[in-house]
């Protein structure tokens, strides 16, 4: 193999000085790594039947080599970075790494056979409503639970979905189903809350205060002190002992709403988070994912295919849900012209997502039943 898009000198330069990086990279240094990479790879491509390089993507292998040099000098001060540089013996290593990495990463990289294409409607129009959503709650004051928590529960289940939804197009059905749970938890929590308002959100931020408690995170000794005897007493009140600190911190908060001499209502998310959010339906997928996480041979001889439709349904499910929430926090902060644009774009995108669903469900019950039909 002859290697004919090798960029020059100049091409790299241009490259390197886009880059914005917090210490300058020596473009000569890189250049030197680079086209030794180049080499290497032409060497082991003519040494190696096994070795088939048609060509190589440039920018792929300079990335390789400026990340290999700019993780070497970063935390260097300038003295240290030009003993570095004037080690003779350091760029050919640096660019035997590049080479190998640009190799396997790129060329022998494994990939799991994938279900899912990031082009198709299942995947493009979620994802595309997804990114119009973070882009507006990304807007929203964060990070201040006193008055931010149910846009950053939002935020962080957007991101979530879009996470699963990345899993499963690269072919990781199972682990994607596993961060359904994870999402599914944070809707059930965004459901009440959005639902009761500042009632309910005051009491979750207090319970909030007792896990710093509880978990020796609070400055103040004193303080803490105090928030842990308040939630001494709380307990008390409600019958709960010393063993059930854990579930009280997480769930006790439920209390608000929930009626403590109901014998079916319990501190767990089963039988007490998942059921008052009303999603009790979703318990045996809640269960399911809950072996997967724990390394069961469900998890190991998993049907690719049946986990890859499973997880999408439910993440389109959970996705219908977490845009009411949305909506309801979108139209009470924007203008009338961003309501309008917002409307429009539901129109699209919205409908098409319900059809969607309902056609990927139907493809699902037409697989079951062909492997019901083989078991009979």
């Amino acid at each position: 193999m002859q290697i004919r898009n090798q960029w020059n000198k100049e091409q790299v330069g241009a490259y390197i000085h886009s880059l914005q990086v917090s210490v300058p990279l020596d473009v000569d240094y890189v250049y030197d790594v680079y086209d030794m990479a180049n080499e290497l790879i032409t060497m082991l491509d003519k040494e190696n039947s096994q070795i088939e390089v048609k060509e190589v993507n440039q920018l792929e292998l300079l990335f390789y080599c400026v990340g290999e040099y700019y993780y070497s000098i970063a935390h260097l001060n300038q003295e240290e970075i030009e003993k570095f540089n004037s080690n003779e013996t350091y760029p050919s290593s640096m660019a035997s790494v590049a080479a190998d990495k640009y190799l396997s990463l790129s060329i022998f990289n494994h990939v799991e056979k994938k279900l899912g294409n990031r082009f198709m409607p299942p995947a493009s129009s979620l994802n595309i409503y997804l990114n119009f959503m973070l882009n507006i709650v990304k807007g929203y004051k964060k990070n201040d639970p006193q008055s931010s928590l149910i846009s950053d529960l939002l935020m962080k289940s957007l991101t979530i979905s879009r996470s699963i939804l990345e899993q499963l197009l690269n072919g990781y059905e199972t682990e994607a189903f596993s961060s359904w749970r994870t999402l599914h938890e944070c809707e059930c929590t965004l459901i009440l809350l959005d639902k009761y308002g500042d009632r309910l959100i005051n009491k979750y931020l207090r319970h909030m205060n007792f896990g710093l408690a509880f978990n020796d995170t609070i400055p103040d000794k004193e303080q803490q002190d105090k928030i842990f005897y308040e939630m001494k007493e709380e307990m008390r009140g409600y019958g709960l002992k010393s063993k059930d600190i854990r579930k009280y911190i997480e769930y006790g908060w439920l209390y608000e709403i929930a009626d403590k001499d109901d014998v079916s209502f319990k501190l767990n998310f089963r039988d007490g988070l998942e059921k008052l959010a009303g999603l009790d339906m979703y318990a045996k997928r809640y269960e399911i994912s809950s072996e997967i996480i724990h390394s069961t041979p469900l998890l190991i001889y998993s049907n690719k295919e049946y986990f890859y439709y499973m997880t999408l349904l439910s993440l389109y499910e959970s996705f219908f849900r977490l845009e009411q929430v949305f909506v309801s926090l979108f139209s009470k902060r924007v203008s009338e012209e961003q309501m309008r644009q917002y409307e429009e774009m539901r129109k699209v995108y919205y409908a098409q997502l319900v059809i969607i669903h309902k056609r990927e469900l139907q493809s699902f019950r037409n697989i079951q039943k062909q492997w019901n039909q083989k078991k009979a």
